[in-house]
């Protein structure tokens, strides 16, 4: 007997759907992150290094043609950008950045 129809399963984490659930996978709400501006300075082989507009300490390195697609510009165009994304803790440690806009 295939139970697939009676227990319908998430297609990002194969838990059981329900209300509660959905939640999990919900948009991030107020307070569970922030909107930052950054521009991208330099490439650097694949590489692009970016920093916080609002700090120049903060200069963190992501793949170039991710970062380009995101933004959805050329790779060429990368340098001197500025751009926005949402950017929500990891619960071991370090940021999960989503929702890249032009700034």
């Amino acid at each position: 007997m295939d139970t697939s129809q009676d227990n319908p399963r998430c297609g990002l984490c194969g838990q059981a759907l329900n209300p509660r659930h959905e939640q999990h996978h919900a948009e991030p709400t107020l307070g569970t992150g922030r909107r930052v501006e950054y521009v991208v300075v330099e490439l650097r082989g694949a590489s692009a290094l970016f920093q916080a507009a609002d700090d120049p300490s903060r200069t963190r390195q992501t793949d170039a043609a991710a970062l380009a697609n995101h933004l959805g510009i050329d790779l060429p165009d990368l340098p001197g950008r500025h751009y926005t994304c949402w950017e929500t803790p990891g619960e071991y440690g370090g940021v999960f950045r989503s929702g890249f806009q032009p700034a």
